[in-house]
């Protein structure tokens, strides 16, 4: 059986240009291995805060690296 994909995307524009480090998407990358029993694998994105970034990321994700479930992060924290 193959593992399950699970995406990570966290949304900033400082991040993702190298202002600071993304410690949001990581977290997220942490507690879901605490939580999960089964194996997984991340699919972890660091993207700018624009719209047709974020639009064609979730996509691609979802259609593309087939993805069974999305996280996103951004701004003030979990969404």
């Amino acid at each position: 059986m193959s593992k399950a994909k699970i995406g990570i995307v966290t949304v900033s524009d400082r991040a993702s240009a190298g202002v600071y480090e993304d410690l949001s998407g990581k977290a997220i990358i942490d507690v879901l291995n605490e939580y999960l029993t089964s194996e997984w694998e991340p699919v972890y994105k660091v993207i700018p805060d624009e719209q047709d970034v974020i639009e064609a990321t979730l996509i691609d994700l979802a259609d593309n690296q087939d993805c069974c479930l999305i996280v996103t992060t951004g701004g003030t924290g979990t969404s």
